[in-house]
């Protein structure tokens, strides 16, 4: 059964932030399996394409097959409207080293075309100055501290407080994953 285009990008493996993987696909929810195991070479194969994020960057792979019937993984990184690719390799090849590896390398790659003051860590000013409002909270990043702010109080955080946020609230988006399915 072929895999719809959908699916394709609900199938992750993502590094979380104690530095383990979490491996999701929509036919089979979260694998148990450990990468680069016997399980994961065989997870790949039946799959067409992924999602992967690590610490070092991200992007889409995908298995194309050639002329001569054989099949291949590339990485795609789209970034500032030009698409980045790389190839991986067979089945065989792809474990969580030569991803990684691969993240980095596009993630380079795509920043090496930005100029240096559109650079993604150089958020707008507005943006600085008047914060992220969703719903009734307001945040704010000020001089090394994370304002939170309510209709009736505000509470900071400095910057590993908010540092423990960020990575509560990336590893939450696995739980919002298993429930698209």
């Amino acid at each position: 059964m072929a895999q719809s285009r959908q699916a394709r990008l609900n199938t992750v493996v993502e590094q979380s932030s104690d530095g383990s993987y979490f491996i999701y696909d929509p036919e089979g929810g979260q694998q148990t399996f450990s990468p680069d195991s016997p399980q994961w070479f065989t997870w790949l194969a039946r799959r067409t394409s992924f999602h992967f994020t690590s610490h070092h960057g991200h992007f889409t792979a995908r298995q194309e097959r050639k002329q001569r019937g054989e099949t291949y993984w590339y990485a795609y990184l789209k970034a500032h409207q030009q698409l980045h690719k790389q190839y991986l390799g067979n089945t065989e090849k792809i474990t969580i080293a030569s991803l990684e590896q691969t993240a980095a390398a596009l993630h380079a790659s795509a920043l090496s075309n930005y100029p240096e003051e559109q650079l993604p860590t150089n958020y707008p000013q507005k943006l600085m100055l008047e914060g992220l409002s969703l719903g009734s909270l307001t945040f704010q990043w000020n001089d090394g501290v994370l304002a939170v702010k309510t209709p009736t109080e505000c509470h900071y955080l400095n910057r590993t407080q908010a540092a423990e946020l960020l990575s509560y609230l990336y590893d939450q988006r696995k739980a919002l994953l298993r429930k698209l399915v």
